[in-house]
């Protein structure tokens, strides 16, 4: 690929900025979101401090509030109650075990930017587009998997003009967590793919949003695969290397952790180590369709 800059999520991340913030310039929408975090490590609270600028600079009101995570549970059910507040912002993990889970649902899904709840996830595995009969007002897509789905659009891998925007293709995803990996199996396997997914439980196989089980091998899944993406936040993970993938395979890393070996670019054009920026700005675009979707019409 001769332009790196297709490459850089920041980037990328621009035009999906700039169209939230045209949008909110036109009618001069007030939105107020609320993001809420447990965490005193200072990495976490630089990010959330970094989410905050970004939000403000386009024209949303985002509260950052810096609380006791036992506290959270309360926090969230006032600020379902909140008309005024429009969307809700958790930065994870807080408890880091299926307490997680339950203040993720606990969130009204009205109000969910990440949509991460059961609402929307079960609108995700039916392959349920929009949330009203007449199909006006599109449903929420989970952030970091809409990331993924759009940087490989950007570079060419989704066609947006098919029905089936990745038919045919294999992929291996080495992650199945509830909030990232496995609604992004569900994603591109509804838009034609054979999804490989893996994680410490064995391998799974999803097709058509079905999983099934399968018996396959790193090895095998890799040598098949025309995308691999990784997100295995464990240093302990072998990294996937340029001689375990076949020539032109389009790797993507959304993990903290680099999860493919250097030499990887050897074997591909197409190698996005990172999708943070667009992270960032799908909850952007996820945050205006809320509004616009539920709260639009009480102010």
């Amino acid at each position: 690929m001769n332009n790196p800059s297709l490459l850089d999520p920041a980037y990328v991340a621009q035009q999906y900025v700039q169209e939230v913030k045209t949008a909110i310039g036109k009618d001069n929408l007030k939105i107020n979101i609320v993001g809420i975090i447990a965490s005193q490590d200072k990495p976490s609270l630089a990010y959330a401090n970094a989410t905050k600028q970004k939000f403000n600079d386009i024209g949303i009101s985002y509260d950052l509030r810096s609380v006791e995570r036992l506290d959270l549970e309360s926090i969230i059910t006032d600020l379902n109650d909140d008309d005024s507040v429009h969307g809700i912002f958790i930065y994870f993990p807080v408890f880091n075990n299926r307490q997680d889970d339950y203040l993720r649902n606990l969130v009204d899904y009205r109000k969910d930017i990440e949509a991460g709840s059961n609402y929307w996830t079960r609108k995700l595995y039916n392959n349920d587009r929009f949330v009203n009969v007449a199909k006006s007002h599109k449903a929420l897509l989970p952030c970091t998997p809409l990331a993924i789905v759009k940087m490989l659009t950007h570079v060419g891998v989704y066609n947006p003009n098919e029905a089936r925007p990745i038919q045919n293709k294999v992929v291996t995803i080495f992650n199945r967590s509830e909030v990232i990996g496995r609604p992004l199996a569900v994603m591109m396997s509804n838009d034609g793919a054979t999804i490989y997914s893996f994680d410490e439980n064995g391998p799974l196989k999803f097709e058509n949003a079905q999983p099934s089980e399968i018996k396959i091998t790193r090895t095998q899944a890799l040598r098949q695969s025309d995308i691999v993406v990784t997100g295995v936040p464990n240093s302990k993970f072998e990294k996937v290397s340029a001689s375990e993938i076949q020539p032109g395979t389009v790797c993507i890393n959304f993990s903290s952790t680099p999860n493919f070996n250097d030499d990887v670019n050897t074997h591909t054009d197409i190698y996005i180590p990172r999708v943070g920026p667009m992270t960032v700005a799908m909850c952007m675009r996820n945050t205006l369709r809320l509004y616009m979707n539920f709260h639009q019409d009480k102010n």
